[in-house]
C-alpha cells in the first residue's frame, strides 16, 4: 500500500514539474515581435512525448495532430503538450501510406468516423521556417528562415522538401509553413545543413488511408521501432554485433521501408568501412527522395572511398544543382571531375568554385591543370 501511495505521489511530482517546466518555457516563446499568421503557429504545434522520444506534432483540428511514424513507433497511444503546457492522451490512428506521417487523435470518446479535415494545399515557398519543438529550449519554438532547395514530384510518395532550415533532434513532427503563415509542410530529418519537410498534399493521401476504427497495419510500426533500435545500437558499438543482428537489423529497417532509417544505416555502414553495404542503403533512399541532398552527399562520399569517380560524378552533377555553394560537393566536384578525366564537369566546377568558394578557386585550378592542362 506504501509503496502504491508513493508511486502516485511521484507521478503527481512528475506531472507538476512538467508542467512548471513548460510554463516557464512558454514565457520564452511568446515573446513574439514576428508577423502574427508565423506567431500563431506556436500554438498550433505541440510537443509529443513517448517513453523513448520528444518530438513535435501539429495540431489539423480540435480532435486531430499529425506527426511522423518514426516518431511514435509502434506506441498505441502517445502525450501532447501544447505551448501552455496543457497535455492530452491521443491515440495512434495507423495507416498503410509509404510516408512517415501519422494521424493522432484526442478524441476522449472514441468517436474515430468523423472527418478529419483535409488541410489546403498551397505552392507557396517563399520565406520558410519551421515551427517545432526546440531541444535547446525545451519548448515550442520559430526557427530562423531558410531558403528552398527542392520539391518533390508526386510520384515519389517518401519524398520531401528540402530547405536550408535548421535541423535539430525534436523537430520531427513539426510545422514548415511559408511567410504568409500556411502550412506547406510535416518536418520529418535531415542532416545539419539541410532539412526535409513531407510536403501537405501527400498529408492529404495519408488522412484519407487512416484507419479510424482500429489498428490494422501494426507490422510496419512494430518493425520501425525494431529498426530504430537496431541504429541506435549500431551507433553506439556496431563492431560488437554479430552477424546475425546485422541481419534482423536490415530485415526490420526494411520493413519499415523509411528513407530516413536508409540514410542512417548508410551513413553507419559508411563510417564502419563496409562501402558496399553503405552504396546499397543510400542508393535505396536515393530512389525513394531523388532530390534529397542529405541521401546524395552521403552516396558522392560513399562513392569516394570506394573509388568509384565515374559514379560519384554522377551524384556530383545533380547536387551542384541544388546546392552549388556547398563547399563540400564543390570539393568532391573539383577531385571527381579529375580522377574520372571529365573536362567538361572539371570546367564547370571551376566556375562554381570562383562564384561560391573564391579563396578555393587558385587551389581547385592547380590541380585540375594536372590532369587538364589546356583547361
Amino acid at each position: 500500500m506504501k509503496c502504491k501511495s508513493f508511486k502516485l505521489f511521484t507521478e503527481k511530482i512528475i506531472i507538476f514539474l512538467i508542467l512548471f517546466i513548460f510554463q516557464f518555457s512558454s514565457l520564452v516563446a511568446s515573446d513574439c515581435d514576428k508577423d502574427i499568421a508565423i506567431c500563431l503557429w506556436t500554438e498550433k504545434v505541440s510537443i509529443v512525448k513517448t517513453q523513448n522520444i520528444t518530438a513535435s506534432a501539429v495540431k489539423l483540428s480540435d480532435k486531430f495532430y499529425v506527426t511522423n511514424k518514426h516518431v511514435v513507433e509502434d506506441n498505441l497511444f502517445v502525450t501532447l503538450f501544447d505551448i501552455k503546457g496543457s497535455f492530452l492522451k491521443a491515440k495512434v490512428l495507423q495507416n498503410n501510406h509509404p510516408a512517415d506521417l501519422v494521424i493522432l487523435s484526442v478524441d476522449n470518446k472514441n468517436n474515430h468516423n468523423q472527418t478529419i479535415n483535409l488541410h489546403e494545399v498551397t505552392k507557396n515557398y517563399n520565406g520558410l521556417r519551421s515551427v517545432a519543438f526546440g531541444i535547446g529550449r525545451q519548448t515550442i519554438r520559430i526557427f530562423p528562415q531558410g531558403n528552398l532547395i527542392s520539391i518533390p514530384s508526386s510520384n515519389y510518395k517518401q519524398a520531401r522538401i528540402h530547405s536550408t532550415i535548421k535541423n535539430l533532434p525534436g523537430i520531427s513532427g513539426g510545422a514548415l509553413i511559408n511567410k504568409k503563415g500556411q502550412l506547406v509542410g510535416i518536418l520529418t530529418s535531415g542532416s545539419g545543413n539541410y532539412n526535409e519537410a513531407i510536403p501537405v498534399d501527400i498529408l492529404n493521401e495519408v488522412i484519407k488511408s487512416t484507419n479510424s476504427r482500429k489498428n490494422i497495419y501494426n507490422d510496419r510500426y512494430v518493425n520501425i521501432r525494431i529498426c530504430a533500435q537496431a541504429i541506435e545500437i549500431m551507433n553506439k558499438n556496431i563492431s560488437q554485433l554479430s552477424q546475425f543482428d546485422f541481419i534482423n537489423a536490415e530485415n526490420a529497417c526494411n520493413f519499415a521501408n523509411l528513407k530516413t532509417f536508409y540514410d542512417i544505416l548508410g551513413q553507419i555502414y559508411g563510417n564502419f568501412g563496409d562501402f558496399n553495404k553503405s552504396l546499397l542503403f543510400l542508393k535505396k533512399s536515393s530512389k525513394l527522395d531523388p532530390k534529397s541532398p542529405t541521401s546524395l552527399i552521403s552516396l558522392a562520399v560513399a562513392y569516394q572511398f570506394n573509388r568509384d569517380f565515374k559514379n560519384q560524378a554522377i551524384v556530383l552533377k545533380k547536387l551542384i544543382k541544388l546546392i552549388p555553394q556547398d563547399v563540400l560537393v564543390l570539393r568532391m566536384a573539383i577531385q571527381s571531375a579529375a580522377f574520372s578525366d571529365d573536362i567538361d564537369f572539371a570546367r564547370k566546377s571551376l566556375i562554381l568554385i570562383k562564384k561560391y568558394n573564391n579563396s578555393a578557386f587558385d587551389q581547385a585550378y592547380n590541380f585540375l591543370k594536372q590532369t587538364f592542362p589546356n583547361i
